[in-house]
């Protein structure tokens, strides 16, 4: 009897339990958010060739609004502040234009003399040993040319693009001048559209994104600039041909984690040892590139940026996969930054925290617990 009642007992507490049982409000949230995010990244993939102007414009001027807003502090006209900005980013856009179309010309001159290299000296070398591993792989070095990589038909339909990039430049400025001239806007706007409460907490959650991302981008371009100067002076200083392109293609690559320093470094070298008919070249030249750019960015890069985006560094990888698929080279340089800006997102939706505390590098969120 008493052990009729007890179980009885024990299968109304299991009923009683399964009625009150309420799933954590985040175990639906966070698989909708991941794929809110997955499937606007295929949208945008979809949507790229009409976006990516704006975007690149959105960044560019979240890194120079703070200077309009120095020089409207100092009675600058708005309009002059403005059109002072824009020329600054203008000059820096065509001088970019500019180093490319002289260079990519330049490559047609240097292939005949790294192919005579690349015959007399590689090839031999590769075939000896290829002929060891497999007869295909012997077929294949010998029917390599430097001229299928960059063919002179390649070159003329680089140069023809030329003037649709200086197109696409203007209208990133155009787009810059309507995002500049307009930010002030953008907060009333918030005042009007919602409750004083939830108007205080959003605009709190922009200016976070924007300062956090400002921080990274600025950073980001100091640091840049300094690796692609470091890398076209020492090797202007050896002789290697486009130095001024391996400079121009530093300073890009720098702007993805991890991986664009790996390239930044190894190519200039690689170039260095077909150029160059000895080995003790190449081999100081390759240790003072190495030298350089882990001086920048692994001891002055850390110090400057410090963990001012709060990211996993496996994270930081996966979004470069991702964000590279969706707009190519673009989205790889900015996948940190609107990575970091979804990670603010989820911060400030409370059932979205724990997905921002895993996307951390510490396990730890910024957003400081209320005291009760």
């Amino acid at each position: 009897m008493n052990k009729e009642q007890d179980n009885k007992t024990r299968g109304q507490i299991a009923n009683v339990t399964v009625e009150n049982y309420s799933a954590p409000p985040g175990i639906i949230a966070i698989p909708a958010a991941i794929l809110g995010v997955v499937f606007v990244g295929i949208i945008l993939h979809f949507i790229s060739d009409a976006i990516l102007t704006f975007v690149a414009a959105l960044f560019l001027a979240n890194i120079f609004l703070p200077i309009v807003e120095k020089m409207r502090k100092k009675k600058i006209p708005s309009f002059f502040a403005v059109v002072l900005v824009l020329s600054v980013v203008g000059v820096v856009l065509l001088g970019i234009v500019a180093i490319l179309s002289s260079t990519v010309s330049s490559i047609s001159e240097v292939m005949p003399k790294y192919q005579l290299k690349w015959d007399h000296v590689f090839l031999p070398w590769i075939i000896d040993v290829g002929s060891r591993i497999s007869p295909e792989f012997r077929k294949h070095a010998s029917d390599f040319s430097f001229t299928s990589i960059v063919p002179p038909e390649k070159i003329v339909s680089v140069l023809s693009t030329i003037p649709a990039l200086i197109s696409s430049f203007t209208l990133i400025l155009l787009f810059m001048l309507f995002i500049v001239a307009s930010h002030g806007q953008f907060r009333k706007k918030i005042d009007q559209a919602f409750p004083p409460s939830g108007s205080f907490h959003l605009k709190q959650m922009v200016e976070n994104i924007e300062s956090r991302v400002r921080t990274y981008l600025l950073t980001s371009l100091l640091i840049n600039t300094a690796a692609g100067v470091t890398m076209t002076v020492v090797l202007l200083a050896f002789g290697v041909d486009l130095a001024l392109l391996w400079g121009v293609i530093t300073f890009l690559l720098m702007f993805i984690p991890s991986i664009g320093s790996i390239f930044a470094i190894s190519l200039p070298i690689l170039a260095s040892f077909v150029q160059f008919d000895s080995v003790t070249t190449p081999i100081i030249l390759g240790v003072i590139i190495i030298v350089s750019q882990l001086l920048i960015g692994s001891f002055i890069a850390p110090r400057v940026l410090g963990n001012s985006l709060n990211l996993s560094p496996l994270l930081i990888l996966i979004t470069i996969i991702f964000w590279g698929w969706v707009w190519g080279p673009l989205g790889m340089i900015l996948a940190v930054p609107i990575t970091s800006a979804i990670t603010i997102v989820f911060e400030n939706i409370p059932p979205l925290r724990p997905l921002a505390v895993m996307m951390s590098s510490g396990g730890q969120t910024r957003i400081k617990k209320k005291s009760r």
